[in-house]
């Protein structure tokens, strides 16, 4: 079961990492790693899954303190 567990784990991370550069690319012109470093990222991807909010919409209001 762990494993199932790490593998959902892994694949909301990457989904996360995805539409968090996608947003900034979009109001930039630059990835997530040309603002933030990847502690960053990870304490971002952190705050999300402590909040009962979407994924895109976590990242729009992210990333709005960025730009």
């Amino acid at each position: 079961m762990a494993t199932q567990n790490t593998a959902t784990t892994d694949s909301s991370w990457t989904i996360f990492i995805e539409i968090l550069s996608d947003e900034f690319t979009a109001k930039t012109g630059f990835g997530v790693y040309a603002h933030i470093t990847p502690t960053d990222v990870d304490q971002a991807y952190q705050q999300y899954q402590l909040r009962n909010a979407p994924m895109r919409l976590f990242v729009r209001e992210y990333v709005r303190h960025y730009v």
